[in-house]
């Protein structure tokens, strides 16, 4: 998967889901349309991490041990409860960043080259 397909898919992704979240809440703001940005942006933290120098450059920052830590961290941030407006702001960047970063993985998951399981280290 290429950079723009990356960016299109996580800011859909993002978007849809948070502007079905608020039909169904009977609200309407413009989140999904922030957030969907955002994740279009922060997509490419993996490539950001390791650059895709070649066709092997999935190491551990694109391997499924990396992105089961990602999905630990937002079930952690789910249950937290924060306490003051800086801190909803941080757990929300927080969420959407780790969901941009899952987005990359899952679509890297379906090319021929996929996810290692570890990446060396």
């Amino acid at each position: 998967m290429n950079g723009p397909t990356h960016r299109l898919v996580a800011g859909l992704t993002v978007g849809v889901y948070l502007a079905d979240k608020e039909s169904k809440a009977g609200t309407t703001t413009c989140a999904p349309i922030l957030a969907g940005a955002g994740a279009a942006y922060l997509t490419s933290l993996p490539d950001i991490l390791e650059p895709a120098t070649s066709p092997n450059h999935r190491q551990f920052f694109h391997s499924i041990a990396f992105a089961t830590l990602i999905g630990v961290g937002l079930y952690k941030l789910n249950k937290w409860q924060p306490e003051t407006d800086l801190e909803e702001a941080l757990k929300g960047v927080a969420q959407l960043a780790g969901w941009a970063y899952l987005i990359h993985l899952a679509l890297d998951f379906t090319t021929r080259k996929s996810l290692p399981l570890l990446g060396r280290i």
